[in-house]
């Protein structure tokens, strides 16, 4: 009697352990998995910048008198020497006149260093022109990246675009030279009066000083430049700004992800600024200037611009989708499946990250190319769990 009592406890404990592992088998959990890659690479920043007229001027009041603007709109196309307006300067005394010759004085000055700017744009263009020679023989050859090439080429395309600002900048110098020139010949304000021109071709962005009134030296009365050339200005945090490079590529959207397109990093303005966050922290803060091609939207001055700014890239990396990585403390690690199957444990690896964005993550050791991990792990995974793999999630990409 016993013996079979005995015999029935045990049959039932084996029922129970089959069915345990029956039930576990069962119960593996459902995980939507990744798979470690080889590719390229990019970090972005993403920051709102605004438009602005890369080559403009504005055209101030040399001296004190009756302004009287010409018959222009906002937005009619000019060329340097334009008649925007004459102005009749009251009589001079001794101490205006004076004045004016300080100015004209000035002017020189600033003719002088636009010129100087002119020459050392046109040696830079020069220099770059024969590299991008030099690059593009050596490339031919196969002893140079065709990166390299292109980034030359751009480097070239950078260099022409400065030297036009440079140009356009001189000429505009000479113009205001010529005014306060004319000013200083003017002798009442009858017979002297001093015509006021546009000091570079392109159109009257806008009117600063709009109808006939008294102005005093110094007031800002119109606003010339080339409203198809734009440059978009971006704040950055310094610490971004840091990682720049000058030539980096910018993705710019204006509106509608139709208007997209790739501008580049002219340069990261030598003086930062502080600035006021939404949370109300105080932020510091640095223009980077980007080239902004041609759209085939209306663009003009002043307009909003999403810029996705690259502060690091590498043609060739191993790659771990970030949604993978869990951290310990100083530690990332990742969950990994083993085997080729749809089920299979998952074990617990160590993982050294670089840099990473918000999708992928630059894997420098602990994972090779294939391996199958782990999106989304949750708390209840450990080492060994049994699981079940689904379909890798798509996720929206930002657009490059």
């Amino acid at each position: 009697m016993r013996r079979r009592m005995w015999w029935g406890i045990g049959g039932g404990l084996v029922a129970s352990a089959v069915v345990a592992v029956v039930f576990a088998r069962q119960r593996a959990a459902d995980v939507d998995v990744g798979v470690v890659s080889e590719g390229a690479l990019a970090v972005t920043v993403s920051e709102v910048g605004t438009t602005r007229v890369r080559g403009h001027a504005d055209v101030h009041a040399p001296v004190a008198g009756r302004w009287v603007p010409a018959a222009l709109e906002v937005g009619d196309t000019v060329r340097a020497g334009t008649l925007l307006g004459v102005l009749y300067p009251v009589p001079m005394d001794p101490t205006a006149r004076a004045q004016a010759r300080a100015r004209v004085g000035a002017a020189d000055a600033i003719v002088r260093e636009a010129d100087a700017n002119v020459a050392r744009a046109r040696t830079a263009v020069e220099e770059a022109a024969r590299t991008l020679r030099r690059a593009e023989r050596v490339g031919a050859a196969g002893g140079m990246a065709p990166q390299e090439v292109e980034r030359a080429r751009d480097a070239l395309t950078t260099g022409t675009s400065e030297l036009e600002s440079a140009t356009m900048r001189s000429r505009a110098a000479a113009f205001e030279r010529a005014a306060a020139r004319a000013v200083l010949a003017s002798t009442n304000g009858s017979e002297g009066a001093v015509r006021i021109v546009a000091p570079l071709s392109g159109s009257l962005l806008q009117w600063l000083a709009e109808h006939e009134r008294v102005v005093s030296p110094g007031t800002p009365l119109a606003e010339v430049g080339d409203a198809r050339d734009l440059e978009v200005l971006v704040p950055m945090l310094t610490t971004d700004a840091a990682r720049v490079l000058p030539d980096a590529p910018v993705a710019l959207v204006f509106g509608r992800a139709a208007d997209s397109v790739t501008g580049r990093v002219r340069r990261v303005e030598p003086s930062a600024f502080t600035k006021v966050s939404a949370l109300g922290v105080d932020e510091q803060r640095v223009n980077v200037v980007v080239t902004a091609p041609a759209t085939g939207a209306h663009i003009g001055a002043q307009f909003r611009a999403q810029a996705w700014v690259t502060v690091w890239s590498t043609p060739q990396a191993t790659r771990v989708p970030v949604a993978a990585l869990m951290r310990d403390a100083e530690q990332w690690f990742v969950f990994a499946l083993d085997g080729n199957g749809s089920t299979g444990r998952v074990r617990r690896r160590a993982v050294t990250v670089g840099e990473r964005n918000d999708e992928l993550a630059e894997v420098r050791g602990g994972l090779a190319v294939g391996t199958r991990v782990v999106l989304y792990p949750g708390d209840a995974l450990r080492d060994g769990t049994r699981v079940r793999a689904r379909e890798p999630v798509r996720t929206r990409r930002t657009p490059e």
